[in-house]
């Protein structure tokens, strides 16, 4: 019974971890904050029962608490997996950077360990180191809050690129492997030398080059996103100037029209008076053919309107027939570059999978389904199957999964929302709804 009750103890160094593992994903957490801290006493109670109940009655537990630790922790990232809505290896790369403070908080404590007991061992870790153990991890809650929350919060809020992703978890997993290869198995050989007062200083150091690899991840990502976003800006000031270059012409044709309409209603009392009724139907038909095509106002956002329509005049110059329906509010609810970078995406997509096919065209359709939901609907037609794999896309321009879809799903998640695909082999239909804002369901 002593030897569950010093796991128990010694697992209680999770608790002071859990905070670490929700400060940089503080939007993305399913439930709410009181039902979110029930969720987790009632899972750390399950643990530590179901820890005592194989240690009395299936099999001893180990000696190493390690081995503990291992499965427990596995339990934990399942949970929160579960719990946290965003990509996969952003929650990994943050539960493994809590591990990594946990990692540090245990070399230090041993420090403590080998100072009060020195002839004793890693396998004998004292109530003493324990508790200096947790009081470093709960310091750690304290000091990493604000860091945590909003730099690497912002990372993990603004950073979509999958494939980034799926390679810098590693560098916290090696930090914290690295741990386990630092601590002292026998704490005598630290009495050797001047290794007892080098270690300090060794483990500082180390906590120094973890600090400047977040910091220059936190650089590098910061760097990539503002450069997309400049990208994205100067791709929305080249259609608005499009479209203001067209607004232009049709402001000089209507005025050019307006200055030669008397000349006109010359020519047609004329043609009245000559009872040539065939050719005033002639003459007619020519002047309102020979008219511009109006400047639609989808959106009163100059970035949203000016997207619309030059993906609109992408498709009458392919041929591509176009049914838009769009009813956005006087003030979009959502971020404009979000907004365009999911919609440019979507269309995309739509005149390069109907764009060779006999009678291409697309329908759009956007507006609010209710007071706290924005929804976007694109359907297109295509041919063959699409192939799927592990829940996306491949890609039909290049070797891999659709870039465009997957940062569409992940702009939707931004919004607490949803991407659902349709596709029965002729018609390809993706539907988006995002959160607003502000004006979650529960708020009056």
């Amino acid at each position: 019974m002593e030897d569950i009750l010093s796991y128990l103890l010694y697992c209680s160094i999770i608790i002071p971890l859990i905070p670490l593992c929700f400060y940089p994903v503080q939007g993305y957490i399913k439930s709410r904050m009181p039902v979110l801290i029930v969720k987790i006493i009632l899972a750390l109670s399950a643990a530590a029962v179901l820890l005592a109940l194989i240690g009395s009655f299936i099999i001893p537990l180990p000696s190493q608490t390690d081995y503990v630790l291992v499965p427990v922790g596995i339990y934990c990232f399942y949970l929160y997996n579960r719990e946290v809505k965003i990509l996969f290896t952003k929650k990994l790369f943050v539960f493994l950077t809590a591990c990594v403070v946990g990692g540090y908080s245990f070399l230090f404590a041993t420090v403590a360990d080998y100072t009060i007991h020195p002839t004793s061992n890693y396998l004998n870790f004292s109530t003493e180191a324990l508790t200096v153990q947790i009081l470093i991890l709960a310091a750690a809650d304290v000091v990493l809050c604000w860091p945590l929350s909003k730099y690497l919060g912002w990372v993990i809020s603004n950073l979509h690129e999958e494939a980034i992703w799926k390679r810098v978890w590693i560098f916290p997993a090696l930090f914290f492997a690295a741990t386990f290869c630092m601590f002292p198995r026998e704490y005598s050989t630290m009495y050797v030398w001047k290794v007892r007062e080098l270690y300090p200083v060794a483990l500082c150091l180390f906590v120094f080059l973890g600090i400047l690899v977040y910091f220059l991840f936190y650089v590098v990502a910061y760097t990539y996103v503002e450069k997309q976003r400049t990208e994205i800006a100067n791709r929305m000031l080249a259609m608005q100037g499009k479209q203001y270059q067209q607004l232009l012409r049709t402001v000089e044709e209507n005025s050019r029209i307006r200055h030669d309409f008397r000349h006109q209603l010359i020519v047609i009392a004329e043609l009245v008076g000559q009872k040539e009724y065939e050719k005033l139907e002639e003459y007619v038909r020519k002047y309102i053919n020979d008219g511009q095509a109006e400047v639609k106002l989808y959106s009163y956002s100059a970035a949203v309107n000016a997207l619309i329509s030059y993906y609109e005049s992408v498709c009458m110059r392919r041929g591509i027939r176009t049914e838009f329906a769009v009813s956005l509010p006087n003030r979009l609810p959502v971020s404009d570059q979000d907004f365009c970078v999911m919609l440019g995406n979507l269309l995309e997509n739509a005149i390069d999978g109907s764009g060779e096919l006999e009678d291409p065209y697309i329908c759009l359709k956007i507006g609010q389904t209710s007071s706290n939901m924005l929804a976007v609907k694109v359907m297109n037609p295509c041919q063959g199957e699409l192939v799927r794999e592990n829940g996306h896309y491949r890609s039909t321009k290049r070797d891999g999964y659709g870039q465009g879809l997957e940062s569409v799903n992940l702009i939707a998640e931004k919004y607490q929302g949803v991407m659902e695909i349709l596709a029965d082999g002729k018609l390809f239909t993706v539907k988006v709804l995002l959160q607003i804002p502000g004006r979650s369901a529960g708020s009056s």
